[in-house]
């Protein structure tokens, strides 16, 4: 189990790494170079490289060992395409089911107080996104299909951190939450997918700015 465990801490970090731009496209992994800063032997971090390629972080090839995916950016665009399905599910799943009014108005007083206090911006907004769409998904109780979802916003995690980088932008991402929250509030399944449509669509605009800002960052960090 403490082996399990440890090799759930270095997924954790290492997918962190990756899905932050820390670790650009291409950079390269060595089981040496993991075993020494985490202090653990080849085995578990075979068991992790391996788990990084099975889901699609990191790529192997013979003779050159493990090095960080490359994007491709139809392949985000698929990937934008599955959270669309899968976030209209989710919202139909809610607004059929009904969702906790304290976890809703929770949410509402969190997007109507950043929208009253704009210009001004705090916090780490795009996890504050991520979070709003993990409570939705919750919301639906359906287990499989939050951790399908999960998966798809780990993967363009690097668009949120560019979504949300000025006050035009916030106040885009505060209307659209505020939409989506009251057809919910409302249980009206067709108002609520108009809202979560625009919503993704808009995001799925930034892509290529933010996979450019991403790689940025990336390169200021080497």
């Amino acid at each position: 189990m403490a082996d399990a465990n440890r090799s759930r801490e270095v997924y954790d970090s290492l997918s962190e790494r990756i899905l932050r731009f820390e670790y650009p496209p291409g950079h390269r992994l060595t089981e040496e170079a993991l075993c020494s800063e985490f202090r653990v032997s080849r085995s578990p971090v075979r068991e992790v490289l391996g788990m990084l390629v099975e889901n699609g972080l990191v790529d192997k090839k013979a003779r050159a060992g493990y090095s960080v995916r490359r994007l491709d950016l139809r392949e985000i665009h698929e990937l934008y395409d599955v959270r669309l399905v899968l976030e209209l599910a989710v919202v139909d799943k809610v607004c059929e089911r009904g969702m906790d009014p304290e976890e809703l108005a929770r949410l509402e007083r969190f997007w109507r107080g950043l929208l009253e206090a704009l210009p001004a911006m705090s916090g780490n907004l795009a996890d504050s996104d991520e979070e709003f769409h993990e409570v939705l998904a919750r919301s639906a109780g359906n287990g499989v299909l939050q951790q399908m979802l999960r998966y798809v916003d780990q993967r363009i995690h690097f668009v949120r951190l560019a979504d949300i980088t000025n006050p035009d932008r916030l106040r885009t991402t505060c209307l659209h939450h505020l939409a989506i929250l009251e057809a919910i509030r409302e249980r009206n399944a067709p108002r609520a997918a108009d809202a979560v449509r625009r919503n993704i669509e808009w995001g799925r605009g930034n892509v290529e700015a933010a996979l450019k800002d991403a790689l940025i960052r990336a390169h200021q960090l080497r």
